[in-house]
């Protein structure tokens, strides 16, 4: 059967980020398909460039990744839903092949995104064995249901079943512009903080991959021509410590030497694993503080406490990780007084960087209001921000955007958009 999937993804600010989901869907489905992929990240005409490649490869279905739901800069007024919109049109005018919607946006939303863009059928959490079992049925003649997740084609959810990303689809110009790759050493979350998408794109409970394919994975990208820092995209490194610990392990075994970042949490990460990590090749760690006040922490249901990022903070410092910093204002009733007091506490930490965001809801079933006091805030930060260094915040293009990429791109800066910032100074 003929499958085409589509990248739908335009974001480059801070970075342009390689579709690892697209990739791996496609390594899943052309195991038994003939699988093609367009990428519209950089096209000038995208849906010029959709509607092309649908009339060239007259696929018999069309898988569309919705990867995000707003751009980088987190403001409530991107329409990226409009545009995805205008291409499932495109495909249409190209095509009656059923088109299937996926990738973590369209889980946050599936009823009503599958209603409001007029597809046929729907992936909601991890797309792998969910789109190959979906291309499966129509290509028996069966008519799969409108919405359907792994478990709907049953089988294990083991990662190392799993085929390995189809990287030969990916466009070189990622790597050319600043030469990150991504890896994941496993999937899903089992905190609870009141606003994270993770559980619900990724499942609730932990299910790691053999530290041995992570390393030797990660070694082949980092000896791919281009790539000089991977990203490891699992929503927490460092939990289960155990399972970070090995990963380390197994990267030094490999004797090849890269450079690399990673999302972190306060908890369970001690002196051990920062110098593992360190040791390994980890150079920057992205952690969600989120708040500098313990109520603020209490009430987005976080697993730690302020002295818990002070102390995550000081052994990044310790041996030689550069540290990021992401703050979420605004959750409920939180003012300009509560937010005052994580300001402080960031001028006191003083991380490498401190990016702020204010929240914005992306789910359907909404769990927690938006920021009541959205303009206040963005007031607050718009005074406070621009004073200090490496203080980022997307939505005021603070730090953020054109002006920042055209600096990396001038001096050749490689790896992630904020270490960029960080080794800037």
């Amino acid at each position: 059967m003929r499958v085409l999937i589509v990248s739908a993804n335009r974001e480059v600010m801070p970075q342009a980020v390689v579709p690892l989901g697209a990739i791996s869907v496609a390594a899943a489905a052309r195991e038994a398909h003939d699988v093609s992929l367009v990428d519209l990240c950089f096209e000038d005409d995208p849906l010029g460039c959709l509607e092309r490649a649908v009339r060239a490869t007259r696929p018999e279905v069309v898988g569309l990744g919705l990867r995000n739901l707003r751009l980088g800069t987190y403001a409530e007024s991107d329409d990226l839903i409009g545009y995805y919109r205008e291409a499932v049109r495109a495909i249409r005018r190209a095509t009656t092949a059923p088109v299937v919607l996926g990738g973590a946006g369209f889980s946050l939303r599936p009823q009503t995104l599958i209603d409001d863009l007029g597809a046929d059928h729907g992936v909601v959490g991890e797309g792998e064995r969910a789109f190959r079992g979906l291309c499966d049925d129509l290509a028996a003649g069966r008519r799969p249901p409108r919405l359907v997740t792994t478990a709907t084609y049953g089988g294990g959810d083991g990662l190392d079943d799993l085929p390995r990303p189809a990287r030969d689809l990916v466009d070189p110009r990622y790597y050319e512009r600043d030469g990150t790759d991504n890896v994941q050493t496993k999937r899903g979350c089992c905190f609870d903080c009141a606003y994270c998408d993770y559980p619900d794109i990724e499942g609730r409970r932990f299910r790691l991959r053999d530290p041995a394919r992570v390393a030797a994975e990660a070694a082949e990208r980092a000896s791919a021509p281009g790539v000089s820092h991977l990203f490891v995209v699992d929503s927490v490194f460092n939990v289960p410590h155990d399972h970070a610990m090995a990963v380390c392990r197994e990267l030094m075994a490999t004797g090849v030497p890269m450079r690399w970042v990673a999302y972190v949490s306060p908890v369970g990460f001690d002196d051990a694993l920062a110098r593992t990590m360190a040791a390994a090749g980890c150079v920057g760690v992205e952690i969600g503080s989120d708040s500098g006040d313990d109520a603020g922490l209490e009430r987005l249901r976080k697993p730690f406490r302020v002295e818990d990022i002070r102390r995550s903070h000081a052994l990044c410092a310790a041996h030689g990780i550069r540290d990021c910093h992401t703050f979420v204002l605004g959750v409920g009733d939180e003012g300009e007084a509560d937010v005052r007091r994580t300001l402080d506490f960031v001028d006191d930490l003083a991380p490498d960087v401190a990016v702020f965001v204010v929240f914005v809801e992306d789910r359907e079933d909404r769990t927690i209001d938006r920021a009541r006091h959205r303009d206040a805030i963005l007031r607050l930060l718009a005074e406070e921000a621009p004073r200090r260094r490496g203080w980022v915040v997307p939505e005021l293009s603070i730090r953020f955007g054109e002006k920042l990429s055209r600096v990396a791109a001038r001096r050749r800066f490689r790896g992630p958009a904020w270490l960029t910032l960080a080794n800037r100074g």
